[in-house]
């Protein structure tokens, strides 16, 4: 197992497993998989150049992912995001999630206070997962996805990382 920032030439495989991500949970993700599926391979570039995409690979399989980003106003520059965090179920259990935040969470410590993140409130895993890795609930988003007219809340989840916390 390991996990490394992704670069462009791995554009392929990190479109793959994105879009089995937005396939098989489209409840776990706000964005929509019609439209990543449609998106140009610049697009996806430009994307990847903005923001840091750590990849979790087994075997040297891509197997994971999480992205973290960064607002562009400069009263917001103490916060980031979380997101598109996702392991294929064949590396579920094998610490490959936990490797993907503590990645994540130390390149965050790095130039950041603070991170958030929202997470389905029915994901009842995932939540877990985050409170284990020291995120705490700040609030809930009622109705904030609509699929096919069903609605899904999302928890948002605040987590301190800077050394003065």
């Amino acid at each position: 197992m390991s996990v490394r920032r992704l670069v462009p030439d791995d554009y392929d495989a990190l479109r793959a497993l994105r879009l089995e991500s937005l396939a098989l949970y489209p409840a776990n993700f706000a964005a929509d998989l019609d439209q990543e599926s449609a998106m140009p391979k610049e697009q996806w570039l430009a994307r990847m150049a903005t923001a840091v995409t750590f990849g979790g690979f087994m075997g040297g399989t891509l197997s994971g992912m999480v992205v973290f980003s960064r607002p562009s106003r400069p009263k917001l520059a103490h916060t980031g995001d979380i997101g598109a965090m996702y392991v294929r179920d064949a590396a579920r259990g094998t610490g490959l999630a936990d490797a993907l935040i503590r990645a994540v969470l130390d390149h965050a410590a790095g130039v950041v206070e603070q991170v958030q993140l929202t997470v389905n409130a029915e994901n009842a895993r995932a939540i877990r997962f985050y409170e284990r890795h020291g995120f705490r609930p700040i609030g809930r988003i009622p109705r904030s996805l609509n699929i096919a007219g069903r609605y899904y809340d999302d928890l948002l989840m605040l987590r301190p990382v800077s050394s003065s916390d």
